[in-house]
């Protein structure tokens, strides 16, 4: 079975495997014409379609061998004794997929028929007719001999490092994952968007084994000649091994490095909202929440979501909440960044229960009282309103405590 050709890493590779000897060489282009089943869906690859042969015969060398060329199949391999007979292998495939059979039409032509179930898009054909002509130019034959003979090694050595990754076998897959993309450019060349299969292969392995720093390496090398889809997949693994790291020094209380870290990730995908997250745990957790609020905001402005927006908005009270109740156990003013909290996020029974206690114990007893009785106007949740009256029920008991006493002293 034939699959659609990729016309689609190592950073530093040797030199490429020479191509077959060059006596004999020749290369002929045309067009193959595929008859397909019936089927509507396969229209699209009907008719004629651009085809590129090069076959090597070589007096070293028994039989003949080459390489098959079309714009929507993979390139074949061809090998045999016959011309009449030649095997046609693809990449990734250990046997024969099809059989060619060629003939001479005059000095320049040759005429053909490629044989077998091929199928590309899930569209199957049985047979395609080849009509090609003689290209009588020997530096061009030899160069597109060099060229299929790059790619499809460059496409070989990528399905094999494909199958040893699905597997799991990511440290074998590495290297050939590094073979084929160094193969490639030597065909494509950098910024060719046949080259994303390689490169994201090859950055996946690297995040599945953590070199760090060979991704990063290869990271900074790519990025500015990636195409988006590109760019988007190679900037999501580095931000997730950023952030991996940044946790791993957050874990140690090592906040300042993680932070620096942490910022880096962000500072990729600003509307990641693990990314911001994680920014503001480091911050609250080294008591910086002043840097806590100013970086939620900012961030919060460049969020386009409302629900995000709303997200981020809570978790600033959320850290006027941590911040008060910080500030009143170091006998700090509390209270402004309570009714912060408050304003922010008014249905939160546990800010508003928090500033009550702060006016009550105060001695602003009715404006305690006002506070919890506006929190159960405004609170819709059970839950959260029994809360608010056990809380009101409790001040006020205290209260009675409290006037008592003042009675009894005065």
């Amino acid at each position: 079975m034939i699959f659609a050709g990729i016309r689609v890493m190592s950073l530093m590779l040797p030199l490429l495997a020479a191509a077959p000897a060059l006596a004999g060489i020749q290369l002929y282009r045309g067009e193959m014409e595929a008859i397909t089943t019936p089927s509507t869906t396969c229209e699209g690859f009907l008719g004629k379609r651009p085809t590129t042969l090069v076959i090597i015969e070589d007096s070293a060398q028994p039989g003949l061998n080459g390489y098959l060329e079309n714009d929507v199949l993979a390139i074949g391999k061809l090998a045999g004794s016959d011309s009449a007979y030649l095997r046609v292998s693809y990449p990734g495939q250990g046997g024969s997929g099809n059989t060619i059979s060629l003939s001479r039409s005059g000095a320049t032509k040759l005429t053909g028929k490629l044989s077998g179930t091929v199928n590309v898009n899930l569209c199957t054909f049985t047979i395609g007719h080849l009509t090609l002509d003689l290209v009588d130019d020997k530096k061009t034959a030899a160069a597109t001999l060099q060229r299929l003979a790059t790619e499809f090694e460059a496409q070989d050595t990528l399905y094999r490092a494909f199958s040893l990754n699905k597997n799991g076998n990511y440290e074998e897959a590495m290297p050939l994952f590094e073979k084929s993309l160094g193969l490639a450019d030597a065909v494509f060349g950098h910024g060719s968007l046949q080259l994303n299969h390689y490169i994201m292969g090859l950055a996946n392995c690297y995040a599945k084994l953590g070199r760090d720093k060979e991704f990063n390496a290869l990271f900074d090398q790519r990025i500015s000649t990636s195409d988006e889809t590109l760019k988007r997949v190679l900037t999501r693994i580095r931000v997730n091994a950023l952030a991996q790291e940044g946790r791993m020094l957050f874990a140690k209380t090592e906040y300042e490095a993680a932070l620096k870290i942490l910022m880096q990730a962000y500072q990729l995908n600003p509307k990641n909202m693990d990314s911001i997250h994680t920014v503001m745990a480091v911050y609250i957790h080294s008591g910086r929440y002043s840097e806590a609020v100013a970086f939620l905001e900012q961030a919060g402005a460049k969020l386009e979501q409302a629900g995000d927006r709303k997200e981020i908005n809570d978790i600033i009270a959320l850290v006027y909440f941590r911040k008060g109740l910080k500030d009143a156990k170091d006998d700090k003013d509390a209270e402004t960044s309570l009714r912060k909290a408050v304003a922010l996020d008014p249905q939160n029974a546990q800010y508003l229960e928090a500033l009550a206690r702060m006016r009550h114990k105060a001695g602003h007893f009715d404006e305690a009282e006002q506070l919890l009785n506006q929190g159960l106007e405004q609170i819709t949740d059970e839950s959260s309103r029994r809360e608010i009256m056990a809380v009101r029920e409790k001040l006020r008991q205290t209260e009675m405590i409290i006037k008592k006493l003042q009675s009894a002293g005065s």
